[in-house]
């Protein structure tokens, strides 16, 4: 099997570049949402109030950083000659994201402390779990600042989304009925 070296090194300069951005434009909105709330108290608003605004700033947070990663993904991308799909670019960095927050919600629990209230076979299975997959996943992301693995995560992400094919498969439209048009046309032809 073949390693095309320049897809590789373009896609390793899809990561670096993409974490960059995504750190850069997150670290700038964060400065940026943090100096707009600064004067906000919630007992001036309310605590519903201050949790909307809290819940906004946090998402233009996150829609800034995964902006930035799926656009340096993308402009990098011009340099390869491929058709890629700006819809699956995006999903990929979202759900970069969710997949690393999925894997820092594993590793940073408490898992010992909640066997405890399980037994028998399913606790020495879980125990397995923990000690073969979970441990080594615990001890390697330990050292490593959240928000770096999920700067990370979300230009992977968008790397996978930007490799995978544009098209999709076509399915047979139907009509009002339900029916696919397909069989009516293909039934017609038959006659």
């Amino acid at each position: 099997m073949k390693i095309n070296k320049r897809k590789l090194g373009w896609t390793l300069v899809q990561v670096v570049v993409g974490c960059i951005a995504g750190l850069l434009f997150g670290w700038l909105s964060l400065a940026l949402m943090s100096y707009v709330t600064k004067g906000i108290h919630s007992s001036e608003l309310g605590s519903f109030s201050a949790g909307i605004i809290l819940l906004v700033s946090f998402l233009v947070v996150f829609g800034l950083t995964i902006f930035a990663s799926a656009e340096s993904v993308r402009q990098i991308g011009r340099f390869i000659p491929k058709e890629t799909s700006l819809k699956k670019i995006y999903e990929g960095s979202f759900l970069g994201i969710c997949a690393a927050v999925a894997l820092l919600s594993i590793t940073r629990g408490d898992w010992l402390n909640s066997l405890d209230e399980w037994g028998g076979i399913i606790k020495l299975i879980a125990i397995l779990f923990y000690l073969i997959l979970v441990l080594p996943l615990k001890l390697i992301t330990f050292w490593v600042p959240a928000v770096v693995i999920l700067a990370i995560a979300a230009p992977i992400g968008a790397v996978i989304g930007y490799n995978l094919s544009p098209y999709e498969e076509e399915k047979p439209k139907k009509d009002w009925l339900g029916k696919r048009k397909m069989e009516d046309e293909y039934a017609e032809e038959v006659k």
